[in-house]
């Protein structure tokens, strides 16, 4: 049965009728269904409008207006706020004007590198192209170094955890005897870290001269070093160096070529680790400021401003 009833809500006559079989009205059809009380819609669920009509100002800095009610300074809002951000963000991949590079010596003192007081921030890239190029490394063993007598010396260590095989070249001269004077590949003892082990002789040199010579992947494990022995009355001047092939990306050194990067009293346990041959990118704020330290040798570091 139908009834004809003023709807306070519309300000419409609706004709009402009682439910049917399916227990629904012909008012809810006509209209659909009526909304929740906004009291009973979960508080994730509330209508929310960011509105930036005029004024627009992507940095701000407080000299728009903005006729949507946005919360920000000057009046800016949330959608300022999001685009300024991404403005930074773009920064560290986007030039936006000339390319500035210069080096810096980094040493085991923590040193600035970059203090940034340009107002609205700037971008910088930060690289470290020390130790190995490509996959390949190569370095000196020993500098020129003269051993007189019964005597023994060994080098400094190789990190060669990177690489599969190794080469080595000598240049020497002998200034008394004929030794001869032997150079032994070792390779740290995994157990106690203490122990190294000898894997093969490199060298027996007799008479002054060059020489060369392939390791292959004996002897290049983790750590190695080269243990020189010169017998009695033998007086021997050489130079030493090596070739490491068949790469992973890495570096011949290990921590001796890596700067560390963090705040005034950033140190080789605390620092960011750049690696050899690594970059990264940083987007500096006003009044943000980065020094950077190695773990003793001198390394140049390369940095460029966007």
């Amino acid at each position: 049965m139908a009834k004809e009833l003023y709807d306070p809500r519309t300000g419409r006559i609706v004709t009402v009728r009682r439910p049917g079989n399916l227990g629904q009205l012909d008012n809810e059809f006509s209209n659909g269904p009526r909304s929740l009380p906004i009291a009973d819609v979960p508080i994730d669920l509330h209508e929310r409008l960011i509105r930036h009509d005029k004024g627009y100002n992507p940095y701000g800095n407080g000299t728009g207006t903005d006729s949507g009610g946005g919360s920000g300074q000057g009046g800016l809002g949330d959608l300022s706020a999001l685009v300024k951000d991404v403005h930074n963000i773009a920064g560290v991949v986007v030039l936006r004007r000339g390319l500035l590079g210069r080096v810096v010596t980094i040493t085991s003192t923590p040193q600035l590198i970059i203090n940034q007081v340009e107002v609205g921030g700037r971008g910088y890239l930060l690289l470290n192209p020390a130790g190995v190029v490509g996959l390949t490394a190569q370095g000196t063993v020993f500098s020129s170094q003269t051993l007189v007598g019964a005597t023994t010396l060994t080098s400094g260590t190789l990190g060669v955890a990177n690489y599969k095989t190794g080469r080595f070249t000598v240049i020497a001269s002998f200034g008394a005897g004929v030794g001869p004077v032997t150079f032994d590949l070792q390779t740290l003892d995994p157990v106690d870290g203490t122990t190294w082990i000898t894997t093969q002789t490199i060298f027996s040199l007799a008479a002054t001269g060059n020489a060369y010579v392939n390791v292959g992947d004996l002897g290049i494990d983790v750590d190695a070093r080269i243990l020189v022995t010169v017998p009695a009355a033998t007086t021997i001047t050489f130079t030493m160096g090596f070739i490491l092939k068949d790469g992973l990306e890495g570096t011949s050194a290990g921590a001796t070529q890596t700067i560390f990067l963090g705040g005034a009293g950033v140190n080789p346990a605390s620092g960011f680790p750049l690696l050899a041959g690594k970059d990264r990118s940083y987007y500096f704020e006003e009044n943000v400021s980065m020094y950077a330290v190695t773990s003793g040798p001198n390394l140049d570091m390369n940095i460029f401003e966007y």
